[in-house]
């Protein structure tokens, strides 16, 4: 069952190595999740259907995600402690703006162990936009997420997480990334980080 109520509890997942072999299952499972919910719906398909399209039993879908929901989501934003330790201590490059971004950029990082695709990126877009209830729950895992970075803004910069210019900073982060992504599933043919960074130095060069 898909909760709609507002939750944003910090939720600042950290990122667990895995096995080759358990991302790629992962990544099989989600894909397969996410085909299913863009062809046939997210509420029309079954377990037993989602187990038999990523090649696994439905024992072992059980031993990777709780439920149908956690598989079409995949596993959400997360950072490593390595990225966090860093971002703490006052790197990597010790200028606040810029370390934001690379935090930004350790969420990508550690929330993909198989590198996406172009393709994977367009299907997790039409799978979102023929399926509203999984854009509540996927915006609900984002909020949790992003009141823990807050927090870590808190941390480093030593003023209230809902401080307006921390609360500033992560809206535009957000932006510029959902800015980035729409051009590279569109076919820009640089990588997701260098669209981001370049995008930010364009958001930073109007806004100076």
């Amino acid at each position: 069952m898909l909760r709609t109520s507002p939750d944003t509890t910090p939720q600042l997942r950290i990122a667990v190595p895995m096995s080759a072999k358990r991302a790629r299952t992962t990544y099989a499972i989600t894909r397969a999740a996410r085909e299913l919910a863009a062809d046939k719906g997210y509420d029309e398909f079954t377990l037993d259907e989602l187990a038999a399209k990523a090649g696994v039993s439905r024992r072992t879908l059980f031993n990777y995600f709780d439920g149908k929901l956690e598989a079409t989501l995949g596993g959400g934003p997360q950072l490593t402690q390595e990225d966090i330790d860093t971002f703490l201590a006052g790197g990597p490059t010790g200028e606040f703006v810029d370390d934001v971004a690379a935090l930004a950029l350790g969420v990508l990082r550690a929330s993909t162990e198989v590198p996406l695709e172009r393709d994977d990126w367009t299907l997790a877009q039409r799978c979102f936009e023929v399926n509203p209830k999984l854009i509540i729950a996927a915006q609900q895992n984002f909020e949790g997420f992003a009141a823990g970075i807050a927090e870590l803004l808190a941390r480093r910069s030593g003023r209230p997480a809902d401080d307006a210019e921390n609360v500033l900073l992560l809206t535009v982060l957000a932006a510029t990334f959902q800015v980035s992504l729409h051009r590279f599933s569109a076919g820009d043919d640089r990588e997701i980080p260098q669209i981001f960074l370049d995008n930010l130095r364009t958001v930073r060069r109007i806004l100076r």
